[in-house]
């Protein structure tokens, strides 16, 4: 298909949304640029094989971004955060949506963070924390295409990642990994949104087939909730490990005296609250076959098994 209006360029096309996106695209004939650092990791070469016009360089260099988006009449917009360089996230978005302007885009659909609708509604956030850098981060991502005035944008909001529990993303929460344990702040009441990236790639065809039905919209996405220990307890049933993984949850105490801290555990208060704004009847408009924890766990088998080993091995 050689049309503009069927032409997506996919930042971050190499990652879990990206590249979930680039293939369900490329499955009903679309064409996707993107771009890439190394032609030679195993998403760049997928992508290649299926037909990605893709070129190597980070979104730095103006020069190859700008031939890249050329031809392109939509924009998929997913940035990644530096906690290295808080401004360049910003400063990258910006120059993404300068170029996209110039060479004609006319319909954005991006990805932020389902934490943009909870500073909405203004709720308490720990000041300077990396939670509330993250949520300020993305609500700045939305007033800047916002304020380019493209003919048609969407906001999909995601909340808590499903692939946050296994390898490599993981990492971040190593103590589920390592201690079989997650010390929360969140609570044993609290019924987390969580989301498969797969699911994410079908929000954003929705949105991408029908400008004119998704414009303006800003959608939370998940594909499933539930409680803390409920989760964890299935994450250890795929792994052969049954009633191995445990929550420990946080007293307020706890949570106020690591208020200053950079890790997880107590910025994550803020997901007690997540499940208010997640529509699951409208997301289930959307995409009637949002796929469960379950389904997930069983998809990605493999994966979790190599994740959390016997703990004797």
């Amino acid at each position: 298909m050689s049309s503009a209006e069927h032409t997506v360029f996919v930042s971050s096309a190499t990652g879990y949304q990206g590249l979930a996106l680039s293939k369900k695209l490329r499955e009903i004939g679309w064409n996707v640029h993107a771009t890439t650092r190394d032609l030679s990791s195993p998403a760049a070469v997928t992508l290649k094989e299926i037909g990605v016009q893709l070129k190597e360089a980070d979104w730095d260099r103006l020069d190859v971004l700008r031939e890249s988006i050329k031809g392109c009449h939509k924009l998929w917009l997913c940035l990644l955060p530096d906690w290295d360089d808080p401004t360049r996230e910003r400063r990258q978005c910006a120059n993404m949506l300068d170029i996209a302007k110039e060479a004609g885009v006319k319909q954005v659909v991006t990805s932020t963070t389902l934490g943009v609708s909870q500073l909405d509604a203004n709720v308490r956030v720990y000041p300077g924390s990396f939670m509330e850098k993250h949520m300020l981060n993305k609500k700045d991502v939305e007033n800047s295409v916002e304020e380019r005035g493209f003919e048609h944008v969407t906001f999909l909001r995601p909340t808590f990642f499903m692939a946050n529990f296994l390898e490599p993303k993981v990492k971040r929460y190593e103590e589920i990994r390592d201690h079989r344990s997650w010390t929360t702040s969140m609570t044993a009441e609290t019924q987390l949104p969580i989301l498969d990236h797969l699911d994410i790639a079908k929000f954003a065809v929705a949105a991408f087939q029908d400008p004119e039905k998704f414009h303006g919209r800003k959608i939370g996405l998940a594909s499933d909730q539930m409680g803390i220990q409920e989760m964890l307890s299935m994450l250890a049933e795929a792994a052969d490990q049954p009633g191995s993984i445990k929550a420990h949850f946080m007293t307020d105490e706890e949570i106020e005296a690591q208020a200053q801290g950079t890790g997880f555990a107590n910025t994550h208060k803020v997901l007690r609250t997540a499940s208010d704004y997640i529509d699951f009847d409208e997301l289930r408009a959307i995409v009637p076959s949002l796929t469960s924890f379950k389904e997930f766990l069983e998809r990605e088998k493999e994966t979790v098994r190599r994740t959390y080993p016997p703990r004797n091995e």
